[in-house]
């Protein structure tokens, strides 16, 4: 799944949350596969230092600065982005407000601007962009979920419930806009390298991750930029309603603390007599 393929040429595509880390990660990549891109971020000056990156890659692009729990600030970037191009037929929901922490530490207003970005500003996107996919006859969402949805992570729980919405949403619009055309998945990656991620984990929390991932490695943002593209593409044209872990198998095996997963563990035979 090269992101340099070219499979999405000229495909108009909304990224929210464009400014920096896998958003802007994601926004190149659809550059460099053909697409021409609109950059959405509330920080205007780092979406457009990103538009200039996308130019750079030959590709083109728009910055908009919008806050995506607003609704009219919303419908306008989408305005913007179809008048200069045409209406986005593939939207990726990347922006995201988080904070972790024990529960007795977070702050209700944190809460609330988790909710506000991360589900409130996925539904009012999908709501921005649906009418013109169904008049182009179909589109693609993808939405970016994580693998604290998966499985049961301490110190995350306002990020669990809102990435578990993330999930519960992705499955429920697949099934209200298919029958539109539309297809709505979601990638849930481990931990990645980027500004967010790596604030919050040492080196020695990244040997940990890599430790216990069967396959030995680390993640990268070129990992998740694959799957998204995959997903967005004809590639994918028979899936819907789908919640891919990007995690080198780190969901699947169960994070079983105090064993080396890349061992081969004894095997304890108990016989039971009937």
């Amino acid at each position: 799944m090269s992101a340099t393929s070219g499979r999405l040429q000229n495909k108009v595509v909304l990224v929210t949350g464009a400014g920096q880390g896998l958003g802007r990660a994601i926004a190149l990549g659809f550059a460099r596969a053909g697409a021409a891109v609109g950059l959405l971020d509330l920080n205007a000056a780092t979406v457009s230092d990103v538009a200039e990156e996308v130019a750079a890659t030959g590709a083109e692009g728009l910055a908009l600065s919008a806050d995506v729990s607003r609704p009219d600030d919303l419908r306008a970037a989408v305005d913007s982005l179809s008048r200069r191009f045409a209406p986005p037929v593939i939207l990726v929901n990347s922006a995201v407000f988080a904070r972790y922490g024990a529960l007795a530490d977070l702050e209700p207003d944190v809460i609330d601007r988790m909710l506000a970005v991360g589900i409130k500003g996925l539904l009012l996107a999908c709501r921005a962009v649906v009418p013109g996919m169904i008049t182009a006859g179909g589109g693609s969402i993808v939405n970016l979920s994580s693998v604290v949805s998966l499985r049961g992570i301490g110190y995350s729980s306002a990020y669990a419930a809102l990435k578990g919405g993330v999930d519960a949403l992705t499955r429920a619009l697949s099934t209200e806009l298919g029958p539109d055309g539309i297809r709505v998945n979601a990638v849930a990656p481990s931990a990645i390298p980027s500004p967010m991620s790596r604030s919050n984990l040492d080196e020695l929390g990244w040997e940990e991750r890599r430790r216990r991932n069967p396959l030995g490695i680390n993640g990268s943002e070129e990992d998740v930029v694959s799957a998204v593209l995959f997903l967005a593409s004809e590639e994918a044209k028979f899936l819907t309603g789908l919640v891919m872990p990007v995690d080198g198998g780190f969901t699947a095996a169960g994070m079983i603390p105090g064993v080396d997963i890349r061992k081969k563990q004894p095997v304890k035979h108990n016989h039971t007599t009937v």
